[in-house]
């Protein structure tokens, strides 16, 4: 799968914009720099997954330690994972108990790669998503009065810019009401990001490595500027795709106009 790089650099809060093409293999070394390392989806894009596992298997070739983090299950489910990885269930055992098919439903197939890979190389995968009726309760109840384990203490406000990607996401489905589609969103990448931060505490010699939907990750917003917040600046890299379009972007405080920013373009 070849790839054609745009790097588009934003400086000095100017909105100056400059261009000019690389290669994945020259943003590849960027990405090693990372503590936390996210790659973004489109969840039924199957060429979003081979580049995923590229990335995975380029680090556990290059000798790094890390651990991956897959929204696709369920933090209730953990010990089957860890099962799995161990060699005490099989694949299909694994699925079902983790309830993948009625909590995700994507062909299996498409992610089936990656967690081969991590059993077979021993890499630990965590389960990132939080469990269902913890949004539920955040839609029927607001955000604000919901108190779980698997939310942060602190929710950090949704920014303007990301307040408004969400709207425009939101404007594709008829009906919903703004409060609580924001109150969900904010809710569940606030969750994922704790997910995130314990994982980086809690692996201080390993990387952690991120598959997660794209929204999640839009220009650094979302996970990985409310893992800034719960941690303070730790490096992050993000390499997500939008449509026919893969981005990437890296630094250590997604809050910032310096931070740079780069996509790839995919062959027709």
């Amino acid at each position: 799968m070849a790839f054609v790089l745009l790097v588009i650099g934003l400086t000095f809060g100017s909105g100056f914009i400059f261009f000019r093409e690389t290669t994945l293999e020259e943003i590849l070394p960027e990405m090693e720099r990372a503590r936390v390392i996210y790659l973004g989806e489109v969840h039924d894009s199957r060429e979003a997954h081979e580049l995923q596992l590229k990335v995975i298997r380029y680090l556990a070739d290059r000798g790094h330690r890390f651990v991956i983090a897959m929204e696709m299950f369920q933090q209730q489910f953990q010990e089957h994972l860890d099962d799995y990885i161990d060699g005490l269930i099989d694949e299909e055992e694994m699925l079902r108990l983790t309830e993948y098919r009625r909590r995700w439903g994507f062909d299996p197939e498409l992610y089936a790669p990656i967690w081969r890979f991590a059993r077979e190389r021993g890499i630990r995968i965590f389960a990132l998503n939080i469990p269902s009726y913890v949004l539920r309760d955040v839609r029927e109840k607001g955000l604000e009065n919901v108190r779980s384990g698997y939310l942060p203490p602190k929710i950090v406000p949704v920014s303007e810019e990301y307040r408004e990607f969400l709207k425009e996401a939101m404007g594709r489905h008829e009906g919903v009401d703004e409060r609580r589609f924001l109150d969900v969103q904010n809710a569940w990448d606030s969750g994922m990001a704790w997910r995130v931060a314990k994982l980086v505490a809690g692996n201080p010699d390993r990387k952690v490595v991120v598959i997660v939907g794209s929204g999640h990750v839009w220009r650094g917003f979302g996970i990985p500027e409310r893992v800034n917040h719960i941690l303070g600046e730790v490096p992050q890299a993000v390499l997500y795709m939008d449509g026919k379009e893969v981005y990437f972007r890296f630094s250590k405080d997604f809050s910032r106009e310096t931070s740079s920013a780069s996509s790839i373009r995919a062959p027709n």
